[in-house]
């Protein structure tokens, strides 16, 4: 009985207080895999750069975009510096390598999961290995507020 109880509780923990730096594959089909771990990094990383949490969703009056949306948004319109939180102060002899942490972070969120890098390569990335070479981004998949994903 008290473990039924104790799996309901982590089950609705993991839903509710998870919503932004889930997979969109886990939270549609229960799929799970080690590329879960390199979306939930990505979405920290862009949390971190831009100081906005992941379901904040006024980045100006009109917008209804996830953090991660946004940040695709401004990929996409080469705007990218737009999403760094003012309060870091980035120069521009610092632009470039913030520029790239934010493709990792977007590189980390691509659907489908096969796009995703490893943890390991993430890690290599961040450490500027140039044997892994470039990789073209995708757009990822976001999941709206009910958990929909568009």
């Amino acid at each position: 009985m008290f473990l039924s109880f104790l799996i309901l509780h982590l089950i609705t923990f993991l839903h509710y207080n998870t919503k932004g730096y889930t997979a969109p594959e886990y939270v549609m089909y229960g799929v799970l895999s080690d590329k879960v771990d390199t979306f939930s990094f990505g979405i920290v990383i862009l949390e971190i750069i831009s100081g906005r949490k992941c379901t904040y969703r006024y980045f100006n009056n009109t917008s209804t975009d996830c953090l991660l949306e946004h940040a695709w948004k401004l990929y996409e319109t080469h705007k990218l510096m737009k999403l760094v939180d003012e309060t870091l102060d980035a120069n521009l002899d610092e632009e470039t390598h913030v520029m790239k942490i934010i493709e990792i972070a977007l590189l980390c969120t691509q659907s489908p999961v096969s796009e995703r890098p490893a943890m390991s390569e993430v890690v290599l990335m961040l450490q500027n290995d140039p044997s892994l070479g470039e990789r073209k981004l995708t757009k990822p998949n976001f999941t709206d507020q009910n958990r929909r994903i568009h």
